[in-house]
């Protein structure tokens, strides 16, 4: 009876251990990026760009609420024109965005929350 108490010990401890891949149950995904807002020269609002190895480019759109982690790391978000190198840290939200863009059209994009990043 020892033995068993101990084995599920172990097993409640090792599965206590574990940090969850994200909460949720979404996969997190961890890229180079840039964090831009060219709606001045007529690009699109605040959105992430991400290259792929394919020299694709990938845009993705925060989060209404990874705009506080955003800020929180960046600074202000005042200005109309900006691009800054970041690592990012992510995860889908499952949802499609509309972000604004020049000549008053929109881009739809994929929603990301914003789980950490950074300057790089």
């Amino acid at each position: 009876m020892t033995t068993v108490k101990w084995i599920l010990g172990l097993v409640v401890l090792g599965a206590c251990a574990q940090e969850p891949m994200s909460e949720e149950g979404k996969e997190i995904y961890e890229a180079d990026a840039v964090f831009s807002n060219t709606i001045a020269a007529d690009g699109c609002s605040w959105h992430f760009e991400i290259q792929g190895v394919d020299s694709t480019i990938t845009l993705l759109a925060p989060s209404l609420t990874s705009f506080k982690t955003i800020e929180a790391k960046l600074g202000s978000m005042e200005s109309s024109y900006s691009t800054t190198q970041v690592r990012l840290q992510y995860s889908f939200t499952g949802n499609k965005r509309a972000v604004p863009c020049g000549w008053g059209t929109t881009s739809e994009m994929d929603e990301i929350t914003v789980r950490s990043i950074r300057k790089k």
